[in-house]
């Protein structure tokens, strides 16, 4: 498989200051740059499309043309939306309130005079953006679906959000070693545990970029998300390409094919097929150890995303230390060494900020043991 690749010029992730061209350009009230307009080859303003607001990093500019590569050139509505907070993103609530009168005027400016469907209206984000994808879904009960892209998941400040549909799809897509990975798990975490169909990319030794090549796993969410259908003929030749490579690394480059939108959809043979192939692997006693790797690892990321105290940080980290010792030589000591680095930095700010406890007098009891908070962990929101 070609590996992903960051990103040379930072266009595609929208911190590019320079505005891509597209076909309107329309005003919204509190931001003070125009919000662009894409829309599609085929477009008809008499007939309904999807439409999908794609919000820009930090420091950026509203454009249109990541998004674009990723729905195709037909069918879509893009809006490059932009904030009416620049810069730092805040999240309470009056602040939550502009962003949302914005959008829904945007919104309903295209549903009067372009056919914007607003059955079919999605959110996608990238870096801040992602971030503000979170937000819209907690918000805004009306989207269709978001794409959460290097950005992750903070609970609604809102005091009553309103519920989200079942039939709401998320994607996220974050690089494996991007300082986000934690918070997009917690997105993973918490889309579906509300019953959310979610997807989840990650971009292998990729840190806070988009892949210069695009995500695939993106461009078969926006097909499915418009009625299409998996290529199989192109997934065939694909798993075929992946069969080639030393088994240890085929076993893994399929534990992450098997998450791809396409092999995902109602009544899809692919993940039987892909754990098939997987179990044949497996006979091979180095693979089998991959295996064993990996269910770890993940066991650890899990535990990592639901840590309170700083007893289960002290625990993950002990965890790491054994699993970095049997998986020497492994294609998966990368991502590992680079977690447990993340969890001893986390560690060392937690035990600097440690408030000392005082010791007990030989005439009293201790005082009772209370971790239930990291004081300054950055992975507890």
């Amino acid at each position: 498989m070609k590996p992903f690749l960051p990103v040379t010029g930072i266009l595609l992730v929208g911190l590019s200051t320079s505005i891509v061209a597209a076909d309107l350009e329309l005003e919204a009230p509190g931001i003070a740059v125009p919000i662009l307009v894409s829309l599609p080859d085929n477009h008809d303003p008499a007939k309904s499309w999807p439409a999908v607001f794609s919000y820009h990093g930090f420091n950026g500019r509203p454009n249109t043309r990541s998004t674009r590569a990723h729905t195709g050139a037909r069918d879509w509505i893009v809006v490059g939306m932009s904030y009416t907070q620049p810069g730092k993103y805040h999240l309470e609530p009056e602040d939550i309130a502009a962003e949302l009168k914005a959008f829904r005027h945007i919104r309903d400016e295209l549903a009067r005079t372009q056919g914007l469907d607003l059955k079919r209206v999605y959110a996608s984000g990238y870096s801040k953006g992602g971030w503000m994808t979170d937000t819209l879904l907690q918000a805004e009960p009306g989207f269709a679906g978001g794409a959460i892209l290097m950005g992750g998941h903070i609970p609604s400040p809102l005091s009553k959000p309103p519920p989200i549909s079942k039939d709401t799809e998320v994607f996220i897509g974050i690089g494996r070693w991007d300082p986000n990975y934690i918070p997009s798990l917690k997105a993973l975490v918490h889309y579906r545990g509300l019953g959310l169909t979610t997807s989840f990319e990650a971009w292998p030794e990729l840190g806070h970029d988009f892949p210069s090549e695009g995500s695939p796993g993106l461009r078969e969410w926006f097909t499915l998300q418009n009625g299409g259908k998996p290529d199989d003929a192109a997934l065939e030749k694909e798993v075929g390409e992946i069969l080639k490579l030393p088994p240890a690394e085929a076993w893994i480059a399929l534990a992450d094919f098997k998450e791809r939108p396409f092999c995902n959809i109602e009544a899809s043979e692919w993940p039987d097929k892909i754990s098939a192939a997987q179990k044949d692997l497996e006979k091979d006693p180095q693979v089998a150890r991959e295996a064993q790797i990996r269910s770890s690892h993940r066991q650890l990321l899990g535990r990592e995303v639901k840590m309170r105290t700083l007893e289960d940080l002290r625990r993950i980290d002990a965890g790491y230390m054994k699993l970095s010792a049997i998986s020497e030589g492994s294609p998966q000591a990368k991502d590992i060494v680079h977690d447990h680095r993340r969890i001893l930095a986390v560690l060392k700010q937690a035990n600097a900020t440690e408030v000392p406890r005082p010791k007990p007098s030989p005439i009293t009891p201790a005082p009772p043991k209370d971790d239930r908070n990291i004081p300054g962990n950055p992975l507890v929101r």
